[in-house]
């Protein structure tokens, strides 16, 4: 009977992993050999390449970016690292295992393995039901699904299993009873943060969640406990991520605020779990701060606060450029990516599970903290309504008041947060996790309202609540048949509880899947893994153009071209580029535009080009107005693809002969305006 109930889970995993594995491999298929479905995973690939045959990456990749070189001391890499050393390991035992096809794969087996560390974690916190819920709604949700899916081979799955393994195994830790078990999970948690940091510049959001549970933590108690681990933890990714990268160190572009937003508030935290420690167990004055303990948590906490908000204060300027998606710069608004959901993006993504985890973040709060959960909830509701139904709300109030009210949400919710932990006498019931929870939601939420970029990370919390919902819904009505004045005595005593809380949920989970006034979201899943990304850039006359690059030009050949086509190029064509989709130095992005392909001044183009000792430049029919290359104005462009009805074809090439009068320009090189 033991080894059955292990078993069971064993094999519902099992079978959740597999229908999850299936539904994102089903546009592999659709995919030509050697593309991916995004700009941004040739890129990841590039970089798996270089490590898998010289070893490490080199300091500057001198194939890009041109002149400079792009600066991997300002880049995240662990995920390159990652797929080339899996690529190594894999091909022991398969040989025949090329580097693209764990590229094509690894979100797919990333996801996979997120989901696993995440269902044993419920299970073991919550049940074997709850588990399954869950796992059974971020394996179908197309949200979820499309950027986990094989082929879209960026760092998305890779991040969200590492902040999956992070969050999760600290909270393993604060549950664990054994010394040496707390131990060994704080320290994986700490090195999983590290892969983190070393991965994705906005890996800090996953490691705000973790000091958010500790905030709880240092304001709900009246002693400190857990300080040498928390300062373990702490040591074992703060000093290594300063060391092993020059970006938190000086970080420059999207890595400016690394140091201040990821190595300094844990310390921070420390610093004042250790002060207050002092407080009231070493200083002469302990005796009269004990009694005091709670009020001496929040005076720290709103210190920290204020001194954050003066660091932000004081760097407004420079989020204009490097923050997103706060950037309103011209750049940033042309990436798709960065554009605001609408509430049938929501719906079509997540059926109408992101509405009911906003309920289920409500109903936790009344549940559990009463009066003062009452008042969250209704700042709960303004962040639901400002963020799902931004755009109906801004027909109201305009775009200036739906903002005011969703910062007031946000203000509202944190004060309130702050005013239960600060008043908490008695802690429910994994109450951790679902602080936790609470938090993933509110922060990831919050980005996506103005950015579809991150709505990925939403799924996991709006699963977990709205199973949660689930649950009380099941627990509710049972324990109403329990008593039910209408069945007698000899009925409600024979009533198998347990299966009818099972059935429910099950009717209740296939109703949210497959019935369209529920949202039906499962019904899209499969669409999602096999249309939503397609292959970039599949069989498009810029495909052909690349190919005759890989086969014509000299892998020493600049090729100018738009910044879409950038990791295309190197990877495709085998050639080195001027800009691309890294954004890295987006003035250049700016420059390349206004004097190359919207312009019809062949001496600025020509000027810029040389700058960047370009010896190429393609163009596509969607960048006009191309002017000065039909030979109108100069004849420094020579056609060379394609060599058939040259004027006619989308996509165009031509070799450069810079004019003996054309020279360089310090001013292409800017950095910024």
């Amino acid at each position: 009977m033991k080894l059955l109930q292990k078993l069971i889970p064993l094999a519902l995993l099992g079978a959740i992993l597999i229908i999850a594995f299936w539904i994102r491999i089903q546009g592999v298929p659709n995919i030509p050999e050697g593309q991916f479905t995004g700009n941004d995973p040739y890129l990841h690939y590039w970089q798996a390449q270089t490590v898998s045959e010289e070893g490490r990456l080199p300091a500057r990749d001198m194939h890009r970016w041109l002149p400079l070189g792009r600066d991997y001391g300002q880049s995240m890499t662990a995920y390159a690292y990652a797929v080339a050393y899996t690529h190594k390991a894999i091909t022991v035992l398969f040989p025949n295992v090329s580097l693209y096809q764990v590229s094509l794969f690894s979100p797919a087996v990333c996801f996979v393995l997120g989901l696993g560390v995440l269902y044993f974690f419920l299970y073991r916190t919550f049940g074997l039901l709850f588990s399954n819920i869950v796992g059974i709604f971020l394996a179908t949700l197309p949200g979820v699904v499309e950027r986990s899916a094989a082929g879209f081979s960026d760092r998305d799955s890779w991040c969200l299993m590492l902040g999956i393994l992070a969050v999760t195994t600290y909270l393993v830790s604060l549950q664990a009873q054994r010394p040496r078990s707390r131990l060994l999970w704080t320290l994986i948690s700490g090195f999983t943060v590290f892969l983190g940091g070393m991965s994705w510049e906005g890996f800090g959001v996953f490691l705000s969640i973790i000091l958010c549970v500790e905030l709880w933590k240092f304001l709900t108690s009246e002693k400190e406990e857990g300080l040498r681990l928390y300062a373990l933890w702490v040591c074992t990714f703060v000093p290594t991520l300063y060391l092993a990268s020059p970006a938190y160190r000086s970080g420059v572009g999207f890595t400016t605020h690394l140091f201040a937003f990821v190595l300094i508030p844990p310390l921070v935290l420390l610093g004042i779990r250790a002060l207050r420690h002092f407080l009231i167990t070493k200083s002469s004055l302990a005796d009269q701060f004990r009694p005091h303990t709670r009020n001496l948590s929040l005076g720290l906490v709103l210190a920290g606060f204020v001194l954050a908000l003066g660091y932000v204060w004081i760097q407004l300027d420079t989020f204009a450029s490097t923050t997103v998606p706060l950037s309103q710069n011209q750049l940033m608004q042309t990436v798709g990516e960065l554009d605001t959901p609408d509430y049938r993006y929501w719906v079509f993504r997540y059926g109408s599970l992101f509405f009911l985890g906003s309920l289920g973040f409500i109903r936790i709060g009344i549940h559990f903290w009463r009066n003062s959960g009452t008042v969250l909830a209704v700042f709960i509701f303004l962040f639901m309504l400002t963020t799902f139904f931004q755009a109906r709300l801004e027909t109201l109030l305009g775009a200036s008041g739906g903002d005011i009210l969703f910062f007031i949400s946000l203000a509202g919710i944190s004060l309130v947060l702050l005013f239960i932990a600060w008043r908490q006498r008695e802690s429910p019931k994994h109450e951790l996790v679902y602080v936790a929870m609470a938090i993933w939601f509110l922060l990831w939420v919050a980005l996506s309202r103005d950015a579809k970029r991150y709505d990925f990370f939403i799924g996991l919390p709006i699963a977990f609540l709205t199973t949660d919902l689930i649950r009380r819904v099941g627990i509710y009505i049972t324990e109403n048949l329990k008593n039910a004045q209408f069945l007698s005595a000899d009925v409600r005593e024979r009533l198998p509880l347990r299966v009818i809380k099972v059935v429910m949920a099950v009717v209740i989970v296939a109703c949210l899947m497959y019935w369209k006034p529920a949202g039906e979201h499962a019904q899209r899943s499969v669409f999602a893994a096999t249309r939503m990304r397609r292959a970039t850039p599949g069989d498009a006359p810029v495909t052909k153009a690349f190919a005759w690059m890989k086969t014509e030009l000299q892998n020493t050949a600049i090729v100018a071209a738009g910044w879409s086509y950038g990791s295309q190029l190197n990877v495709l064509g085998g050639v080195k580029t001027v800009i691309d989709q890294d954004h890295y130095i987006q003035h250049w992005i700016h420059l390349y535009n206004t004097h190359v392909s919207d312009t019809t001044e062949a001496q600025a183009a020509l000027e810029f080009l040389k700058t960047h000792g370009a010896t190429h430049l393609m163009l596509t029919q969607w960048q006009p107005p191309e002017v000065f290359l039909q030979g109108e104005l100069s004849e420094a462009f020579v056609p060379v693809y394609p060599t058939d009805d040259f004027m006619e074809t989308e996509v165009k090439v031509w070799e450069i002969h810079y004019p003996s009068d054309i020279q360089s320009n310090p001013k292409y090189l800017a950095t910024e305006p």
